[in-house]
């Protein structure tokens, strides 16, 4: 049996080599390197129940000497096990130092201890290919492994975990049904549980039902971890009154429900005011069971944040900082910043330390907050890596939408930069967030399109699709390059053809400034896309329509307006206003008045713009009553037309001040 772990070597040999030269990490452009980061260097030590743990820097030391000291198969095992739970290593350096674990133990196989430890910690190098994001190379272990007969239901667990957070629904039901085929699939308890918490993840309500009822026809025993799993499947599906069917089912034969299978019944019932009641007896249940309470129960409940952990340090003596999160994200969540702030000083008064998603929690709600400086933000950051706490991708896009505030690209790009050193992988969101910062920059226009294109570029590099807000952003700042032209320079009253929108730019008679062309472009991309994360939205049309307006290209611009009434779009006002006031200036009365009637079908309230705008065209065209009406109609719509016009003021003298500042 012995035999079968050396073939095994080669594979995690090459993968660690392909990691080394780059093809497993992701890579990112030189452009975005230029900021030395911060590199968190921990130590990781191990938690085994051995009498004398085995920490990394003795196991080099031991493996350098060549000393005649084999080390125990137990001890190695127990060292894989630390560095993949306890997190504290780059994903890349728990998946380099599991590989050199096994390298040691392939080299000790007259040991007979070594086939199985062996077969465990490939199944920790499983996970920390999970953690590195590297679900391929992942796969690609557990084949060899099943390929050498050395699969157990931990392997098959730890592969669906891995596609529960990494995979999707198809790849769950292939892997499975790969290993059916092969005979691998075993009748295990826990890897149904395994395979219904990942589907359930996908919102297969019908997969987990369908394995739930396998596992009863098998006869394999039903615990309270596979009820605890069908609850959660109910839970995302919104069936509350399921939860608790399943719940009494557990309770039934013979499982005493704990804490956590209250709080998947709390948050179930929670959802719908009518079971408030419910949840008061429930709570009440628990007390006399002296189980210990969550802070959510009481939120779950209606109560205050801080009241509530109050309550949990009364009732249980001693309160956990996921309790404390749970406040913080309660508070944020109601846009309640300074109430979430009070939450960080009750943790620090009660010497309660914050973790990684304390920190998430409060650099995400702070960036947000317009009112918060951007350092207190960055501070907050500087404070979690001295902590040893990684971030992850949302606290880095967080940070990266917190430089909004400066409008800062260079903090941005830096930020990009060290989500490299702590190879945390980017996405669509990290990158639109760093052109909101480009777009929200009052520096040259053509400037930042051509950064707007090398940050493009460098997404694609990464292999992440665009959508439609990096696409919207993209527009906007290109429509910033077009420059208005006057009356006399708009096009002729003829109505436009339905072609014009596609064909007119070639159209060599005609002069059309490449910023346009650069515009139609990109929109006609969105338009003929066949995915629906790259179509048209409201935002796509209006950014469009007014610099079209703005143009002179009224015929696009109307062109792009009924592509939007086709679509049941339903535009921004200004861009009602936009189009109407383009259709005047170049004669066009009788289409402006058209969209005003759009307008009226589609219930867009007017403002004092569009009154304006519409009562010229009703004087052009001579209509009388017309014009009586709408005086009317803008005079009983007096309250609400002031109030807009206050809050535009209100917005131009916040713009003015955060200008000067």
């Amino acid at each position: 049996m012995l035999r079968k772990i050396a073939p095994f070597w080669p594979t995690v040999a090459r993968s660690t080599h392909q990691m080394k030269h780059g093809k497993v990490t992701a890579r990112f452009h030189p452009s975005f390197n230029k900021m030395r980061c911060y590199t968190a260097e921990t130590t990781t030590h191990s938690s085994t129940t051995a009498a004398s743990p085995l920490y990394w820097e003795r196991y080099r030391e031991l493996v350098e000497s060549n000393s005649s000291i084999e080390i125990p198969a137990k001890q190695l095992e127990a060292l894989a096990k630390s560095i993949v739970v306890k997190k504290t290593l780059r994903p890349s350096e728990a998946v380099s130092r599991i590989q050199d674990i096994l390298k040691y133990m392939s080299t000790r196989q007259a040991n007979p201890e070594v086939k199985e430890n062996f077969g465990i910690c490939c199944n920790y190098l499983i996970r920390a290919y999970v953690q590195l994001g590297d679900m391929k190379t992942a796969k690609i272990v557990f084949d060899r492994m099943a390929a050498q007969g050395d699969v157990s239901d931990l392997s098959i667990m730890e592969v669906l975990s891995g596609l529960r957070s990494l995979g999707t629904r198809s790849e769950t039901y292939e892997f499975q049904r790969s290993l059916a085929e092969k005979g691998l699939w075993p009748d295990s308890s826990i890897v149904y549980t395994s395979i219904i918490y990942a589907l359930s993840e996908f919102g297969d309500l019908s997969g987990c039902r369908y394995f739930f009822a396998e596992m009863k026809t098998k006869g394999l025993a039903l615990d309270a971890h596979i009820y605890r799993a069908m609850m959660s499947a109910y839970k995302n599906a919104n069936q509350p009154q399921q939860v608790l069917k399943c719940f009494k089912e557990m309770e039934e034969n013979g499982f005493e429900p704990t804490s956590k299978d209250y709080g998947l019944l709390f948050s179930s019932l929670a959802k719908d005011k009518k079971h408030s009641e419910m949840l008061k007896d429930i709570c009440e249940v628990m007390k006399s069971k002296g189980m210990e309470m969550q802070v959510f129960f009481y939120l779950s409940m209606g109560w205050d944040p801080l009241k509530a952990l109050q309550e949990i340090k009364n009732v249980n003596s001693q309160v956990r900082v996921r309790d404390c999160n749970s406040c913080l994200a309660q508070y944020v969540k109601n846009n309640q910043f300074n109430e979430a702030l009070e939450v960080m000083k009750w943790m620090n008064e009660h010497q309660i330390r914050m973790d990684r998603f304390s920190y998430t929690i409060m650099i995400a709600a702070l960036a947000k907050d317009p009112g918060t400086p951007s350092k207190i933000v960055f501070d907050l950051y500087e404070d979690m890596k001295m902590h040893n706490i990684a971030p992850d991708a949302v606290s880095f896009t967080s940070l990266i939408n917190n430089c909004c505030k400066d409008q800062d690209l260079d903090k941005a790009l830096s930020m990009l930069s060290e989500m490299q050193a702590y190879e945390v992988k980017p996405n669509i969101i990290t990158f639109n967030s760093i052109l909101s910062v480009l777009s929200s920059m009052a520096g040259t226009p053509a400037l930042n399109v051509e950064r707007a294109s090398l940050i493009w570029t460098q997404m694609t590099d990464l292999g992440i699709q665009p959508d439609t807000r990096t696409c919207n952003v993209y527009l906007s700042l290109v429509s910033r390059l077009i420059k208005p032209v006057s009356a006399q320079h708009f096009e002729p009253e003829e109505r436009h053809s339905q072609t014009s929108l596609w064909e007119e730019l070639e159209d060599s008679n005609r002069c059309v400034p490449d910023t346009v062309k650069e515009l139609l472009k990109m929109y006609r991309a969105m338009r003929q896309h066949k995915l629906d994360t790259l179509q048209p939205d409201f935002l796509t049309y209006s950014i469009v329509i007014n610099a079209l307006s703005a143009a002179g290209e009224i015929r696009s611009a109307m062109q792009v307006y009924d592509d939007a009434k086709i679509s049941r779009v339903i535009l921004p006002l200004p861009a009602y206003n936009e189009m109407m006031a383009a259709l005047q200036r170049c004669g066009r009365v009788s289409e402006s008045m058209a969209i005003w009637h759009d307008m009226k079908l589609r219930g867009v309230l007017p403002d004092n713009t569009t009154y304006s705008i519409v009562l010229e065209n009703c004087e052009q065209l001579g209509l009388v009553d017309s014009i009586e009406n709408i005086r009317k109609q803008r005079k009983l719509d007096f309250d609400r037309l002031q109030d807009i016009e206050e809050k535009r003021e209100k917005r131009k003298l916040e713009r003015s001040r955060s200008s000067r500042a």
